[in-house]
This record gives structure tokens, sequence and C-alpha cells, in this order.
């Protein structure tokens, strides 16, 4: 495994306000290590080289590789890749929700539970046996109700459940709340759009483009937010600016529409197309956000790979981080330090990060 690097967040403050807000991002370009192999030997490496999603990276490398040699995949390809996608996910989502930020809010780490839903999900032999574990965990710890009733809340029962549930959510909840987090900017999220249309997106196949990426020359926020930002439950809490807040929830819900075992359209989810003699790009949704791997083979060989990843729309010098953190303010030091780790942790970075925190 290649090293995964690392984020820097240097920030300066004033009189309790941000005045400045830096995010390098410092990542190997593993894809550079793809070029000179074969098909197979790349979709074989690919999950190795990356620590979180490495079942997203894989369905991603298949798939590009696929469509580069004029391939497409069968119906049950497609199915499988998107069943293994979604698991991943939700078992991203846990971890973010039973892991890290219970550590975050001083709440008590969920170990136990999530190795034992995780396990239950793994040695799962049927959609339906998914499901079931996946739904034990998430009403039972998570929501303390069931996710139908939960989903079915009205005002006043979003806020009997907010203010006073007894579920890990509800109590996450009203640790962010308790971090007096003002109003955030507005959200720009990036767009539902298929592999067609990254395809024909220009200069996606530059080498900057991986770095930086942008659409219409704007950087995009990705991920469960961006997918689920119109749900009721979620566009509210938009509304309001209370983004941290909505980034968690709209994990939650989709973690119960997965949990749902209800049909979804496989697209949606993971898609491909040729690009170009002998190029192929996949496109796959993960727990961060959209994935992109455009691949080149010639006469067997891959000659030219490239990876867009979630975290370098989110953590872009101009993207949602810089410009949400910009909004952050407290009366001291140790207040702004916990409200820029809460907004570090709902937008996920695939990578460790480092908040420094300076006076201007």
């Amino acid at each position: 495994m290649v090293s995964s690097g690392h984020i820097d967040l240097r920030l300066r403050q004033q009189g309790g306000r941000i005045a400045a807000v830096e995010a390098a991002s410092v990542r190997p370009q593993a894809a550079t290590l793809f070029r000179g192999k074969t098909p197979d030997e790349v979709a074989q490496l690919a999950p190795m080289l990356f620590s979180l999603c490495g079942g997203a990276q894989s369905v991603a490398a298949q798939s590009a590789l696929q469509a580069a040699q004029g391939g497409l995949a069968t119906e049950k390809e497609l199915s499988d890749r998107v069943a293994k996608v979604r698991c991943e996910t939700a078992l991203e989502h846990l971890w973010h929700i039973m892991l890290d930020w219970p550590q975050l809010c001083g709440l008590s780490r969920r170990e136990a539970e999530f190795a034992e839903c995780r396990r239950a999900c793994m040695r799962a032999k049927s959609a339906s046996e998914f499901v079931v574990a996946l739904q034990a965990t998430i009403n039972s710890i998570l929501l303390d109700k069931p996710s139908e009733d939960w989903l079915a809340s009205d005002a006043s029962g979003w806020a009997a459940w907010s203010n006073y549930g007894s579920g890990l959510a509800a109590n996450i909840l009203r640790c962010l709340q308790r971090a007096n987090i003002p109003p955030l900017a507005p959200v720009n999220c990036l767009p539902r759009m298929g592999a067609v249309d990254w395809a024909a997106m220009e200069g996606i196949s530059q080498a900057n483009f991986s770095a930086r990426p942008s659409l219409n020359g704007s950087p995009r926020e990705t991920g469960a937010l961006a997918r689920m930002a119109t749900h009721t439950m979620v566009s509210p809490l938009l509304a309001a600016g209370r983004n941290i807040e909505a980034r968690l929830v709209a994990r939650l819900v989709e973690l119960t529409d997965i949990a749902s075992g209800a049909a979804i359209s496989s697209h949606d989810w993971v898609d491909a197309t040729a690009c170009g003699k002998g190029a192929g790009l996949a496109r796959v949704e993960t727990a961060r956000g959209m994935l992109i791997h455009r691949a080149v083979v010639e006469d067997g060989i891959v000659t030219d790979y490239a990876i867009i990843a979630p975290t370098e729309w989110n953590f872009h010098p101009q993207g949602t981080f810089t410009r949400e953190a910009a909004c952050l303010s407290a009366d001291e030091d140790a207040g702004l330090q916990q409200q820029v780790r809460m907004l570090a942790l709902s937008l996920d970075p695939c990578v460790a990060y480092e908040v420094m925190l300076e006076h201007a």
C-alpha cells in the first residue's frame, strides 16, 4: 500500500473569527503506478493501494478498464459491483457515526457494536440478510427507533427526537448544537452527472484536474449531502446554514435508504463509458462522494491513468472546507478549534489531516 498522504488545514484567527484559511493536500499520485501494467495487473493492484473505499476503487478500476477495451458490464457484473459499493458505503457511514463522531464529541465509541454489525453484513449470503443486519444497528443504536418512524417524523417529531432522543445520532446532533456553530456559507453541491457527461468534460484528462477538480470553473461538494440535499430532513438544515448537521443527517438518510432494500437504479451508483480510442472512464459513488477513474489502454498495456477522488473536491483550496471555515467564530481558541474539527470531520477526508490554528 502506498502512503495515503495527508491534508494540512492551516487557519489564522483574529478576534475569535477565522481570518484566513489554507487547505493543502499532500497526496501521492497512486495512479502513476498503473502505467506500464496490464489491465489485469491494475485491477488486482487498485484495491490494495487504498486503505479506505478499497471496494469502490476496485469497481472503478474494473469498470474504466473494461470500457477502455470496448467492453460493457453485464447486468450481473453491474449488480454485483453496485452491491459491493453500497455495502462498503453503509459500513463507512457507520464507522463515521459510531466511531469518529463520538470520539470528537466526548461520547463512548461504539466499537463492539460496529464490529458486530460489520461481521454480520460481511457474512450475509443474500441482500435480505444484509438488510436485516444493517437495520438492526441503525434502529437500535443510531436512531433508537424504527427508521421508518424516524423518516416519517414531522417538525414536532423531529424536534422531540433531536432534543431528547437517546440514540447515538441525536446525541451527536446535540453536541453539534452545543458547539454554537454560526450559519455557514451556502453549499455548492456537485450535481448528479453520469460517466458520459464527465467523459465529455473539457480538461478532465489534464493532470491538474485530478489535483484541483472543478465544474464550470467552480469547486463543488460531493458526498452524501450532495446526493441527499433535497431530502425533506436535510434541506431545512441547509436553508438554516446548519451544514455540518445536514451532512450527518444526509448520511443517516442514505443509511436508512440502503437498509430499506428498495429497488435502485444501478447507474445511479456505478457507470462507465468509452471516451476515445482505447480510453474508458468510470464514475462510482462512494461514502465520501464521487470517484472517477480514467484509463487509456494501448496494445494491452495501460499507458495513462487518472483518479479524481472526493477529497480533492471537498478540500479544494477554494472549496467547501475553505468557504465554510471562514464563517466560524467562537469566544475561545478551544471552541474555535472544535468547530474547525467538526467541519473537517463532516467532510470526512480519506486521508489523515492536521488542524493548525494560529493567531493573526
